[in-house]
């Protein structure tokens, strides 16, 4: 058993900033799209992975794409930061999912997704194989089918993180309570906290709140991790990055969770100055 895992949907993203609000029937002025990733690699997975990567080296995704442009394109990104691409799957579809990410000018975000795969998606025999055979699992939302195969793919003894969503059609309540059940650990935010059910003995819940900070839950500790503000408009990925820079130091060797936590927390900060300074990310 050696490495992570993560599994999700992926996406090409065209993320731009306005510098006033969409509307019907007038035109909106771009004040701000990036030159360096247009599109860029979005979906859960591709954040945790290069977290990942960026302090070990690769991770692995369990990913859909179409079986064209678009899908080769996402592909060779990921391949391009040292990403293992071994466990996307290609669809036969003439797209390939697709998120238009519209920030307005009081910093709301208008997420249009083309999920394009019609739930196509199937469990490979390569994709059973690389699950089985990770150290590390990391769930995060995906195709609403697979979620249980994928459980039941993994090794018992791999360590295993839910990154929560409030989708309730890939995250049932049903899922849910197994998720909440067999996690290690679990990534949330203050709204998604209502999604965890009864957990295992020793789980570690990591819950996010925005300005006010992150507050790490396990074993007779709970602790508040501070966060410094980084102005960036475009923060699409940052919570990913932090889960994925938790998972990172865990696999690292960190078996402190709150100091885990503070290097999730340098990481997700490191990725919005990216962000910030127009570097591709």
């Amino acid at each position: 058993m050696t490495g992570l895992c993560v599994t999700g949907y992926g996406s090409l993203d065209y993320a731009v900033t306005l510098d006033g609000f969409a509307e019907g029937n007038r035109t909106t002025l771009v004040s701000r799209r990036s030159a360096a990733a247009w599109p860029r690699i979005g979906g859960c997975p591709a954040y945790v992975a290069r977290a990942v990567a960026d302090r070990l080296g690769t991770a692995k995704i369990i990913s859909w794409m179409g079986a064209n442009a678009e899908g080769r394109l996402y592909c060779d990104g990921l391949a391009a930061d040292g990403i293992d691409i071994s466990g996307i799957a290609m669809v036969d579809a003439p797209r390939s999912p697709t998120s238009l990410l519209v920030y307005q000018a009081d910093g709301s975000c208008a997420c249009l997704y083309d999920p394009a795969l019609g739930g196509q998606e199937q469990l490979t025999d390569e994709q059973r194989a690389l699950i089985g055979a990770a150290s590390h699992l990391c769930i995060s939302v995906g195709p609403p089918q697979l979620m249980r195969p994928i459980l039941e793919a993994r090794d018992p003894a791999a360590r295993l993180y839910w990154l929560t969503k409030n989708d309730t059609a890939a995250f049932t309540p049903e899922i849910c309570r197994q998720l909440s059940a067999e996690a290690d650990v679990i990534f949330c935010n203050q709204a998604e906290r209502a999604l965890i059910g009864e957990t295992r003995d020793g789980v570690i819940v990591v819950e996010t709140r925005g300005r006010d900070g992150v507050v790490v839950t396990a074993p007779g500790i709970e602790k508040t991790a501070r966060v410094d503000p980084v102005p960036a408009d475009d923060t699409t990925g940052a919570g990913d990055t932090f889960a994925g820079g938790f998972i990172a130091a865990e696999m690292d060797g960190i078996t402190d969770p709150a100091l885990a936590c503070e290097q999730a927390v340098a990481a997700a900060r490191l990725f919005l100055h990216h962000r910030l300074t127009g570097e591709q990310k």
